[in-house]
């Protein structure tokens, strides 16, 4: 049988309906997934624990199913698994020779946040301060489980100790002990206010540091920061996953950023001096006369730090030519156009037009 109802709800084969119906309600109310949304174990746990109900808490059904486990309980060879090795068939006959008894502490789950920044703060690092609800250490028990004077945690006596419950049969598996959820070990005197648990849910605040230069993506684990472990186990990690905002401006492209600046023909012609935004702040950059379009100009150390030292930033000078739609422009661009035409204007131009001209004679 693959799943021992029994030792899913935690209880003894002998037990009554009302001692079934009992822990039913009870686990039912710890692992139901309006209390752990994200938890994908309390959402098969929630599962097992309805399915084992259906079964062991209908009489008729009951019936059957310990009929059922009392003829499988002798050597069957046909219940093997396929694959299953020498090792695993012991396990199975004699699992309390290969199964000793659970030390009841139990790692605290990790927590998962993501740390959104911009991309001067990605450059600087340092130390950002974040507040978010996450369980925490209980104040009542300070995370024991325990109420504060009372009895210490006791072996729970469903597996006794082991954490998990073997089914009728020679080759029957292993269970989850229901009881004491895996853990081998039962609040004797639970805490009023965390029933047990030893973790609350609260809003908890962190201090995370980030390298300079730090990319979107990468993770920062604060260790021991996560959720409490039971029974004095150990707290798991916070990792913080960086997400760093695209800057309306700025490209990053390794340790260089880059940045595209719109010039108009009489800039480009005539050279001018404009303000250009970094992650330090804007600088003026000279704009050479007779620039091309396409022409990249290179702001040093403005970049992203490395380790050989801090990139730069490239300025790509992109010449926009104006819309004829305004009378007045379209006027203005005619004149240029007719100043223009005299070969020491633009004498590139006047040298192919004459070439092309020179080419189409017979």
């Amino acid at each position: 049988m693959a799943i021992d109802h029994y030792a899913v709800l935690g209880v003894e084969r002998g037990a009554d309906s009302e001692a079934i119906k009992k822990a039913y309600r009870r686990l039912t109310l710890q692992f139901h997934p309006d209390r752990h949304p994200d938890d994908t174990h309390a959402h098969e746990r929630f599962r097992q624990i309805n399915q084992a109900y259906d079964v062991l808490g209908d009489p008729r059904k009951r019936t059957r199913y310990d009929t059922q486990s009392r003829l499988s309980s002798g050597l069957d060879l046909a219940g093997v698994q396929p694959g299953q090795s020498p090792r695993d068939l012991l396990q199975n006959v004699f699992g309390d020779v290969f199964r000793s008894r659970r030390r009841g502490r139990r790692k605290g789950r990790d927590l998962r946040y993501t740390l959104t920044i911009s991309l001067q703060e990605a450059v600087r690092g340092g130390p950002h301060e974040i507040t978010f609800d996450a369980l925490g250490p209980c104040e009542t028990c300070s995370g024991s489980g325990t109420r504060p004077g009372g009895a210490p945690p006791a072996t729970c006596q469903v597996c006794g100790g082991k954490g998990e419950v073997k089914g009728d049969g020679l080759f029957a598996p292993w269970t989850r002990c229901g009881r004491c959820d895996g853990a081998g070990m039962l609040q004797a005197d639970a805490c009023k206010t965390c029933r047990g648990a030893g973790k609350s849910r609260a809003s908890r605040a962190f201090t995370v540091t980030l390298p300079a230069g730090v990319e979107s993506g990468a993770q920062k684990i604060l260790e021991g920061q996560g959720e409490p472990g039971r029974f004095e186990g150990a707290a798991g990690d916070l990792k913080v996953t960086v997400h760093v905002r695209p800057d309306p401006f700025l490209e990053r492209r390794g340790a260089e950023l880059r940045c595209e600046l719109f010039v108009s023909l009489t800039e480009a012609a005539l050279g001018t001096r404009v303000e250009v935004p970094t992650v330090d702040g804007a600088v003026e950059l000279d704009i050479p006369a007779g620039i091309r379009s396409g022409t990249k100009l290179r702001l040093r150390g403005k970049g992203i730090p490395a380790k050989q030292g801090r990139g730069d930033q490239l300025v790509l000078v992109t010449v926009e030519t104006p819309a004829a739609s305004d009378p007045n422009v379209a006027t203005a661009l005619r004149e240029l156009e007719e100043r223009s035409a005299l070969a020491s204007a633009l004498p590139k131009r006047s040298e192919q037009r004459a070439a092309f001209a020179e080419r189409k004679k017979p």
